[in-house]
């Protein structure tokens, strides 16, 4: 009776390893998948061209150009999945309020560059999507609330 018990504790040690190497081995993949994760050329040409784009506006850039490539990549990544969806605009007017909790919680008069922003991404890595943006923002009431 310990010979079949001996077995099977041999059976589920070699399972252990085999879903143990399987596991290791789909780590390795997804880090390498997602380190090369859009890092190309046409990455960096964009992120290049954004830059410029910030910095005519008078915007402030990040210092490190590998941030905005890694960021939005070829294709402008999270912003240009859906920009001008009712989720994104509830989601910015939530966003733009006084920062009370519950009672006092009011929205405020947002400074246009904050919206440039978005708009000069838009404009560089998804230009489809750049109408129905400025539809969107130009319900919002904006002022030079902010020292960029």
């Amino acid at each position: 009776m310990s010979d079949t018990h001996t077995s099977h504790d041999d059976d589920n040690r070699t399972l252990y390893w085999l879903i143990g190497v399987f596991v290791a081995a789909l780590t390795i993949v997804a880090l390498f998948t997602y380190s090369s994760h859009k890092s190309d050329q046409q990455a960096q040409q964009k992120a290049q061209q954004l830059v410029t784009k910030f910095e005519q506006a008078g915007l402030p850039v990040p210092e490190d150009l590998d941030i905005v490539t890694r960021t939005l990549g070829a294709d402008g990544g999270a912003v240009c999945d859906n920009p001008a969806s009712a989720l994104g605009k509830a989601t910015l007017a939530d966003q733009i309020t006084n920062g009370a909790d519950f009672v006092g919680r009011r929205p405020v008069i947002i400074d246009r560059d904050l919206l440039i922003g978005e708009l000069l991404i838009l404009q560089t890595y998804c230009p489809e999507h750049l109408e129905k943006y400025k539809d969107k923002i130009d319900d919002l009431k904006t002022d030079d609330t902010v020292d960029l």
